[in-house]
């Protein structure tokens, strides 16, 4: 059916990241998409903060240490957005604070957390997506959209078009780095945090065949800012009547609808839009299949303008009633 309605350590050693240009040692490359793997890929900027990548950090940690029968985690990604700060500049806070969290813990026995880095810009993606030019152009001219993209920091067109920077290192994995693709990728905000084992959480959607999982899936409203934010070719592709939309807090991708968005958004008549309404309703328009999160994997404060307080994080993962729960923001 389509979707509606709305203690970890942390050790993980320096060399298991890698670059942008560079797959891992042992890497044997390969091609297609393997039928039991799911990767996991988490969305951060410059401005992403320390606690948010201690989180990121401690799931790889995680995944590395724990397993599901019948469920293969290939790898964690950060896909990082280097358009407003200097290239590897994320990656290198990454890769002291695992340092740091390794040395406080004591935990250097600990198999390291296959945590990866994809850095990419905006100049990139308008390379490799040429449509994003008439996206940007199509953005309303009014002081709350303007400001939107440069508070509380400057935002690059990935901030609004999610696809395409996914699309940058999802043709990466297969060509550049010579791995194999997933089945399935859960692409995470980097202000997103799950209340339990991420494992676990993962191993509960691993029979689900849908090609994308998400939450508040709904038309299009006519008052919506971003309705008319696309390329000619979406805009003509879709009338405004049948555009879906939903969040992007979390939502998994099948291999099949990547593949399939990277053919209608590549070259200059790309169908390119607010990934926020692109990606339910291209997935929709090509016949493909939706599906909700459960809703006990979604916390009472799940939203693009919620805010957990830092204080009772410890208690939501404590509390049955709270446990094993996505929650959003976590702006801290």
């Amino acid at each position: 059916s389509e979707f509606s309605g709305g203690g970890e350590s942390l050790a993980v050693a320096a060399s298991s990241f890698v670059g942008a240009t560079s797959a891992a040692p042992g890497d044997a490359p390969r091609s297609g998409a393997s039928a039991s793997a799911v990767a996991v890929a988490v969305r951060v900027h410059g401005g992403t903060t320390d606690a948010m990548l201690r989180r990121h950090i401690a799931w790889a940690t995680e995944l590395a240490n724990s397993e599901i029968p019948g469920l293969s985690v290939s790898s964690i990604w950060l896909l990082i957005d280097e358009t407003f700060s200097e290239a590897g500049t994320v990656q290198r806070r990454v890769e002291a604070l695992s340092r740091e969290a390794a040395a406080a813990q004591a935990l250097q026995s600990s198999c390291p957390g296959p945590l990866r880095c994809f850095g990419y810009g905006e100049a990139e993606m308008l390379a490799a997506f040429p449509a994003l030019a008439e996206v940007r152009d199509a953005l309303p001219d009014t002081q709350d959209v303007r400001d939107c993209f440069r508070l509380p920091c400057q935002k690059s067109l990935a901030w609004g078009c999610h696809v395409e920077a996914i699309l940058l290192w999802w043709k990466c994995l297969s060509g550049e780095f010579g791995l194999e693709r997933p089945s399935h990728v859960w692409i995470l905000e980097d202000d997103a945090g799950y209340s339990g084992p991420l494992l676990e959480f993962l191993g509960a959607y691993s029979a689900e065949a849908a090609d994308l999982v998400g939450t508040t899936l709904r038309p299009v409203e006519e008052d919506w800012v971003w309705r008319e934010v696309g390329s000619k070719a979406f805009l003509d592709l879709v009338p405004a009547v049948a555009r879906l939309r939903c969040a992007e807090h979390v939502l998994r991708f099948s291999a099949r609808l990547l593949d399939e968005l990277g053919r209608r958004c590549g070259g200059r008549r790309g169908a390119c839009a607010w990934s926020e309404m692109s990606a339910p309703t291209l997935c929709r328009s090509v016949g493909l299949a939706l599906a909700p999160l459960r809703p006990e994997h979604l916390g009472s404060i799940y939203a693009f303008d919620g805010k957990v307080p830092p204080h009772l994080w410890e208690h939501i993962c404590f509390r049955a009633e709270t446990r094993n729960r996505w929650w959003h923001a976590l702006k801290w």
